[in-house]
């Protein structure tokens, strides 16, 4: 019995102590009002203030804009070039012709991509042919060739880790995004 008793007290002394010290130290504590002359310590000189200019008007971003802004990764398969069309690619490709219909002088920059398997020579020579075969998708589409540029990054920029058969699969893609 004794030897819950002094623990027991210990707790309770603590959650009382911890109660008192925090209710003294700020400037209110539940159920008291707050006095404004609590705060005095806290007054700050307007001649710290800077101003702040508001913008005079703000830009609303249309969906067109949102998916164009974000870049779309095209996956292939292990040693592949043909495209994996999802859904994305497709939304992508339609809402792209849109924009470029209102934005005829703006480009897109497609970057292929690879894993980590084989030599670092035949990876850049098929990332080049992934953004090669990404373009080619996006000229049959309807896209005009001096809208489009394609380069090749081999296994340089990975975006998950090549160790495990999904990071090397999120790896193998063509990325396509707007230049600005």
């Amino acid at each position: 019995m004794n030897r819950f008793i002094l623990p027991l007290l210990i707790l309770l002394w603590s959650l009382l102590y911890t109660g008192w010290w925090n209710c003294n130290r700020k400037p209110f504590c539940i159920g008291e009002p707050i006095a404004a002359a609590a705060f005095s310590h806290l007054a700050i000189s307007s001649s710290f203030i800077a101003p702040v200019k508001i913008a005079d008007s703000v830009k609303v971003v249309t969906l067109e804009e949102q998916i164009m802004f974000i870049p779309l990764d095209v996956y292939f398969d292990l040693n592949q070039l043909g495209i994996k069309k999802t859904d994305e690619v497709e939304t992508f490709i339609t809402t792209a012709k849109k924009y470029f219909k209102k934005y005829p002088n703006k480009k897109l920059l497609i970057t292929g991509h690879t894993d980590s398997d084989g030599s670092d020579t035949l990876n850049q020579r098929l990332s080049e042919s992934r953004a090669k075969q990404t373009e080619s998708l996006l000229l049959v589409e309807g896209f005009e060739a001096s809208q489009l540029t394609s380069e090749g990054k081999g296994e340089k920029e990975p975006i998950a880790l090549n160790d495990t058969p999904a990071g090397k699969a999120k790896n193998r893609r063509s990325t396509v995004r707007l230049q600005e």
